[in-house]
């Protein structure tokens, strides 16, 4: 969306292109990448209705979404069980909907069973 970018920003005359970021509901100049402040709530709600936000593309490998707390979280092994990196550690809240062929490859890349090697 259009709008007015910060006081002393030169780019573009002082008009950007900005977009939503979601999770902190800030306006974010595409250009110059500042925190947009003169943004009014109903430019935002405009933003967000139209999908002009910011989309995350860096995710780590094996994240999934937590059912229990809703949240992107990267699983690792403990013993036989999968559980979040980020989660309780010492209750392991943490429930992931995960075919067992996932569960099989991320136990292959974390190191929890090795491969065995026909090729001798």
């Amino acid at each position: 969306m259009l709008v007015k970018c910060n006081i002393g920003c030169r780019q573009n005359g002082g008009m950007t292109d900005a977009s939503l970021d979601v999770r902190t509901d800030s306006a974010i100049c595409n250009d110059c990448g500042d925190d947009l402040i003169d943004i009014s709530s109903y430019t935002k709600a405009s933003m967000k209705m139209v999908g002009d936000i910011v989309r995350r593309k860096n995710r780590k490998a094996f994240t999934f979404s937590c059912e229990e707390c809703g949240e992107m979280v990267e699983v690792s092994m403990v013993g036989a069980e999968i559980v979040g990196a980020e989660c309780d550690k010492e209750n392991y809240n943490c429930k992931f909907s995960i075919t067992s062929n996932m569960i099989n490859a991320i136990k292959i890349v974390k190191g929890e069973e090795q491969i065995e090697d026909d090729s001798e």
